[in-house]
């Protein structure tokens, strides 16, 4: 056994704890920041105001939903209350990163939520698969089925 005198043992132990705080404090966090393999649309505690996209504008009146002008789709009303939920609640996955430079997106929606003043810009580009989604001004990139991209950006 190693000889130390009491101040070193002392010494030896303080340094263990604060290894040891380093690492039960570190972890957690560094797991937290590599879980999110979903995101979403519109951020969970945010509450969603307005979304813009082509000509539409899909708005809330006191706790009704309404699209202007208003949109039909197969000769029936597209359901502006659905198209909320589906903004506030689609969950979307991380796409391998392409390059996206020569591509042009073919809609962009603006997503106006409550409390903020800029709003968020989504852009959304074909590829063979399906669709990607990318927020103006950031690089993470989101795989989108044609069924999702018809339904958020009222493709026909």
């Amino acid at each position: 056994m190693i000889k130390l005198s009491r101040r070193n043992w002392n010494n030896v132990l303080i340094f263990v704890v604060l290894i040891l705080m380093f690492f039960l404090y570190g972890i957690p966090q560094r797991l937290l920041q590599s879980e999110p393999e979903h995101s979403r649309l519109v951020p969970e505690q945010s509450q969603l105001l307005m979304v813009s996209f082509g000509q539409h504008r899909l708005t809330q009146a006191g706790s009704q939903w309404r699209i202007q002008p208003a949109v039909t789709s197969n000769n029936t009303a597209i359901d502006a209350t659905k198209l909320a939920l589906a903004w506030q609640h689609t969950l979307l996955v991380a796409a391998d990163s392409q390059s996206l430079q020569t591509k042009v997106p073919i809609a962009q929606a603006s997503v106006q939520l409550v409390g903020q003043f800029e709003p968020m810009i989504w852009l959304l580009y074909p590829t063979e698969q399906g669709y990607l989604l990318q927020q103006a001004g950031a690089t993470q990139l989101f795989a989108l089925s044609a069924e999702q991209a018809s339904q958020l950006f009222l493709l026909p």
